[in-house]
């Protein structure tokens, strides 16, 4: 079992020693009071997740909008769903505001719809019988991203491991295999860097001028990426 939570851990440790302290006091504060030790580390941790994020202070801003107006009233159902399938909630709900940005409506050209932004065929895999109904929404997609979860059997670290979840979750996991097994490496060596380069070089007939298919799915890859930190980052404030 592989954890996203990690990939911070990693990647803070390996900038400066004195946050892989400070990530500890994430999960001591939770229910501290404001001017506790614990909770001075999330307001810490708190910055830094914030800044680990590449958006924009715009789509920062937007985020932490329809957090409120969106998010709250499906919190729940998104925390229940997680747990049913065993996977970060934070992850489930990063996801949905890249597909749909929390709306259960959404709905685009692809005949993708609904606030995971399921195809037919995954919906059915899944038991979805109704795409724009937002609890069947959130449950199928954590059903997938678990299901994924499980064929993901290449690479060496839980960074990219979660990345190739995500990849596959955009492009399919038969796409994702195929690119894996096209690189000139052994699964289990390939690495995130090897799979986002070989996709940024791949053609496709579903390419446009400008935005091929591989560059989408990289693009969302690291937009999922982008707000699970910002999910992340907000939960001392908000337990």
């Amino acid at each position: 079992m592989f954890n996203i939570k990690k990939i911070k851990t990693m990647q803070f440790l390996a900038k400066n020693s004195i946050i892989f302290i400070l990530i500890f006091g994430l999960y001591a504060c939770t229910k501290e009071p404001a001017n506790t030790p614990e909770s001075v580390y999330c307001g810490i941790i708190n910055e830094k997740l914030y800044s680990f994020s590449r958006l924009s202070d715009f789509e920062k801003k937007k985020f932490d909008e329809l957090k409120k107006s969106r998010f709250l009233k499906y919190k729940n159902d998104f925390l229940e769903a997680a747990q049913t399938f065993d996977i970060e909630w934070e992850l489930l709900a990063a996801v949905a505001f890249q597909e749909s940005q929390w709306n259960p409506k959404a709905r685009s050209a692809t005949q993708v719809k609904g606030m995971m932004m399921l195809t037919l065929p995954t919906a059915a895999s899944v038991g979805v019988t109704n795409r724009l109904d937002p609890i069947q929404s959130i449950y199928g997609g954590a059903q997938y991203i678990s299901d994924l979860k499980s064929t993901i059997d290449y690479g060496t670290s839980s960074g990219d491991k979660i990345a190739f979840l995500l990849a596959s979750y955009n492009l399919g996991t038969t796409n994702i295999r195929n690119a894996i097994n096209a690189i000139d490496k052994k699964p289990i060596e390939v690495t995130w860097l090897d799979l986002e380069r070989y996709l940024l070089n791949l053609k496709t007939s579903m390419d446009s001028e400008n935005y091929s298919r591989g560059q989408q799915t990289v693009d969302f890859v690291e937009r999922v990426r982008d707000y699970y930190y910002l999910l992340l980052a907000q939960n001392c404030s908000d337990s």
